[in-house]
Formats: C-alpha cells, structure tokens, sequence
C-alpha cells in the first residue's frame, strides 16, 4: 500500500485574481510525481466578502462561483468551470480531491429579520444576562442573483440560533435567538462554544439538516470529491457530523475520507471528540449505489453502460437514508476510519520546540499527542492558514525548524501527514521561500519510507528513527536523525538486511556514506539544528537526480 500525503492547496494571503482553479489544473501532474496524493482545496462557494472571501464567511453553498453575487461571478479561487477542470485534472493525474465544507456559519444576508432574542455572557454562553428583547439580525438568505436553480430553499431566522449584532442599534454582543439553545454537545471554552461567528446554524433544526443533506446531495454528484475536510467541528453539535457523514455515505454507497477541524491544544478534547463521533457511530452497512441501466433496471454503479456515469438517485427515503428501488442486499462497506482530526497538540508540541530550541527535551516531542494516543485518526501537519502571522490563531513554526517537523510527519509510521501550501510554494506575500528539502521529504515518504519503524529518542537533544523497509517497494527503509540543539551521533540499526550495505544523507549535507554492520547497523551524524535522512545508494540516487 502506498503512503497517503495531503496537500493544503491555499494559504489565507492569496491574490484575489482567480487564478487558483487553473493552478491545481497546471501543477497536478507535478504534485503526483513529487508523491502528494490528495489535494485539499478551499471552500469554493461564494463568500460574504466575493473575491476577496477566504471561503469562511459562506453567503450561498451553491454559488461555486457561476452567478453575479456579493459583486462577482468567480470566487476569489476562480469560476465554477474552472473549478470543475481542476477537480477533473486532479483526477486524471490519480489525485484525490478533498473538499472544505463549511456549515457552521453564515454571513452577507440579503435581508434583516426582526426576532425576540437574549444577551449571554461571552465568557459563558450559557447564562443570559437580560431579557428576551427584539434586535434586526441579518438572517434572510433569498439569492436573488442565483434565481433559484439548483434549489429553491432560503434561509431565515428559523434556521439560526444566535448571531453578534443588532443592526437596528448597533450593539454588538452574543445573542441566543428566543426559542432557541445553543448545541448542548459543543467545546467547552466559554462554557459552550456553539457561537463562533456570523449567524449560527441550528443544526438541531429539522429543516436545516434536510437543507444541508440536500446540498451535499448535490455537490457530490457536480464536484465528486473523494473526501473532506470539515470546518470548525467543535463549534458544532458533535452529533452533527455523525448523523450527516454517515447519510452521504449510505447516498453514496461508499466510504470516503474526512478530517475534522477541531482546534484544542488538550489531546483530552480531541479524545472525547472522537469517542462521541467515531466510538459511537452506528454499524455502518450501506446499499450499493444504484444506478438506472438504458432499460430501466436497477444495476451496480459499477456494472454501468459506458458513459452512464451520473447516477440517478430517483430512491425512496425512510427516516433519513436512501433506500434504493431494489431487492438488492445491504453490503458492508470497507474498512476505515469516519473521521480523523488535525493533530493540533503535535503543532503546538512542534511550536515549543523550536521557540526552546536546545532546551526543548526532544523525546518529548509526541507526548500527549493525537497520533501517538490514537494514529489512526490522526492528520499530522504543520502549520494551515489559520496559523499564519496575523491570523486569529498565529502560531507559525519557524522557518528553521519546519524541515525537522515535517521528517516527523512524512517519514515515520503513523499519522496522515498534510503538507501546507504556504511550505510547498512560498508564501508571496510574505517574501517566504518553499521550506527547503520539503519536496524531498515528500518523495521520499512516498518511495522509501515503509517497513517496521524503531525509534531512537533516547537522548534530550538528538533524536532519531528507522524504518525496516518492506518488499513491496524497492530500496525502501531510512534512518532518520533530529536534533534542535548541536550536532551530534546516534548508533541505529535497519536490521540484518540491509548488513554491508552504505547508506548515504539524502539531504546533501554529509559526503560520506554510512557503511552498516552485520546488524543492519552504524553510526550516524546529524549537523545543528537540523536533520539528516540516510537512504539506500539506488534510492539516494534517485532523489539526487530528480531535485
């Protein structure tokens, strides 16, 4: 099986030229040959803010950037064909497609409302502190641009919960909406932290569910991501996902990836998460997707005439799951995992180390980390668009350590490790170059890093690992050394298949090989705060040549 790396295909500093659709479309054969084999890419519905929008402030989820609103019809991305020609050449280079799904908050209303609501505490959502009182709240969603097409649901008060500002006055406050709650199954900062910003969706609302399963509905049959990557999980019901996941799975009739933005530092948060929302999914056993043949008859997607490869959902629904028109058995579907969260203690864990630098105990580096408690379900990375210098939750990893951290995602054993784009292309805004060697650390997870891996983090400064290698890919296996401090050695064995064999520093910095004893053994060195990666010569070659 080959080694799965994510791309983050944006950073939060984009120009605003709409050429971002045309890029993934121009760069995929070159992020499948450097070994990425999925790619992230920003929510592409319209925003609030139009070409400037990030995609955060969502206005219509089916604007994918097609229709005259919020004054443009592209996005800051691009235009809706440009979107499909992207997604279509990522797929034919073999690239996975994850989608941003936003569905917590919306913004940019066309139309206030005036509704009866009550002040809460910012610092406990759950005590008001006046009573109810009327405001004007920008709740009403009508499209007028979109006209309709593609679905006629607009959205009102009744679908919200609470928003930050009473245009008849000004005011700005947290406001819980009369009749409503918040999610009672949130993060528990600020006692419940449902409210995050814009107007709240009211995931409990009957309404609001069938609206969101109805665009999810269509999105995947006109974009046919691969997977996704959920927003701001812990300012929703965690019930919400679960429910909602498993629907588009059981419609689809297939598994398919997700990863959850739950943004805590405390490994205890992303536990209990997990416990609610995978623990405790129901068995998941769905219907094969059906599909209409030229005659009328029920058939497998996969027994499909050429060219019928729309599929018709004319199927009837009962409580909520499609059921197909046919006498067909319910399957099974794969093994996997329902969802997997971002590693945010790790990047907190990486943050330290480089801001302590020699003084950070090395060994320490994954303790109370997500990919150590629980690697299936864990999504390794850097640092994302929300850490960014000047962004809501800055915690950019410096420059020189960025090559360490991510040996430490790509080149060990657990985790599914995601690049960010900010590392991989530069950050033009900023005058930021590409980290240096990322692209060989990618390339060489996806060739060389396989087999049973032993760690050495036995000492406070210098660390390392290696990887056995396994059959399956030639010339596999590595040894791996780290240090944020001075120099130094480290004694590390592959095993006795790889005895009388040299090994060189596919990073350049050391000339001279590593020849292994009769136990696959020997010495290796690592230059101050740094890393050195040693390969088999075919496989130092091979990455010699092609960077």
């Amino acid at each position: 099986m080959e080694n799965k790396t994510i791309i983050q295909f944006f950073e939060w500093y984009l120009p605003s030229d709409g050429t971002l659709w045309e890029k993934a479309e121009a760069c995929a054969a070159d992020l499948k040959n450097t070994g990425i084999t999925s790619v992230w890419l920003p929510p592409a519905y319209k925003g609030a803010a139009g070409v400037s929008s990030v995609g955060y402030d969502v206005y219509d989820l089916y604007d994918l950037g097609e229709f005259d609103q919020k004054g443009s019809v592209r996005t800051k991305y691009g235009t809706l064909d440009q979107y499909l020609a992207a997604v279509r050449a990522l797929h034919a280079a073999g690239l996975e497609v994850y989608a941003d799904i936003v569905f917590n908050q919306m913004m940019g209303a066309d139309e206030t409302e005036k509704i009866m609501a009550v002040d809460t505490r910012p610092t406990d959502r759950e005590e008001q502190i006046s009573g109810p009182h009327e405001i004007e709240a920008w709740t009403k969603f009508t499209f007028p641009g979109r006209g309709g097409k593609y679905s006629d649901h607009t959205w009102d008060k009744n679908n919200f919960s609470g928003t930050d500002f009473d245009q008849s006055t000004g005011a700005k406050g947290i406001f819980l909406f009369d009749g409503k709650r918040w999610n009672q199954e949130t993060d528990s900062e600020n006692v419940n932290f449902d409210y995050l910003m814009g107007v709240d969706l009211d995931t409990d609302e009957p309404d609001t569910y069938k609206a969101l399963t109805d665009w999810g509905s269509w999105y995947f049959d006109t974009v046919h991501p691969d997977g996704l990557r959920l927003d701001a999980v812990k300012h929703m019901s965690f019930d919400f996902y679960r429910r909602w996941l498993r629907f588009m799975r059981e419609r689809e009739g297939r598994d398919f990836f997700a990863v959850g933005e739950y943004w805590s530092g405390d490994l205890k948060k992303l536990l209990h998460y997990l416990d609610v929302v995978v623990d405790g999914m129901p068995e998941r056993t769905l219907p094969p997707r059906p599909q209409k043949s030229s005659g009328g008859c029920w058939q497998k997607a996969d027994e499909s005439a050429p060219g019928t490869d729309q599929p018709d959902h004319s199927a009837q629904t009962q409580a909520g799951v499609i059921v197909p028109d046919s006498d067909e058995p319910i399957q099974p579907v794969a093994d996997g995992t329902p969802l997997t969260l971002f590693d945010v203690p790790l990047h907190y864990s990486f943050l330290r180390a480089a801001q302590n630098g020699q003084n950070f105990d090395m060994r320490s580096l994954f303790t109370d980390t997500l990919v150590e408690a629980r690697p299936e379900c864990a999504v390794t990375f850097i640092d994302n668009h929300d850490t960014e210098p000047g962004q809501a939750l800055e915690s950019y990893i410096p420059e020189w350590f960025k090559p360490i951290a991510y040996s430490m995602i790509l080149l060990r054993e657990s985790g599914i490790p995601c690049v960010f784009y900010g590392d991989y292309y530069g950050v033009e805004s900023a005058n930021e170059s590409p980290i240096l060697d990322l692209k060989k650390l990618i390339r060489i997870r996806s060739r060389y890093a396989y087999g049973p891996q032993t760690d050495y983090f036995d000492d406070h400064s210098v660390v390392g690992f290696t990887r056995n290698g396994d059959a399956e890919h030639p010339d596999s296996g590595l040894a791996v050394l780290a240090t944020a401090g001075a120099e130094g050695t480290k004694y590390m064995k592959l095993g006795p298949a790889f005895a009388g064999k040299n090994l060189r520093d596919a990073l350049g910095r050391h000339n001279d090989p590593v020849r292994l004893d009769e136990q696959g053994g020997g010495v290796f060195h690592v230059h101050g705060g740094y890393l050195s990666v040693w390969l088999t010569e075919p496989a130092y070659n091979d990455i010699r040549i092609h960077f």
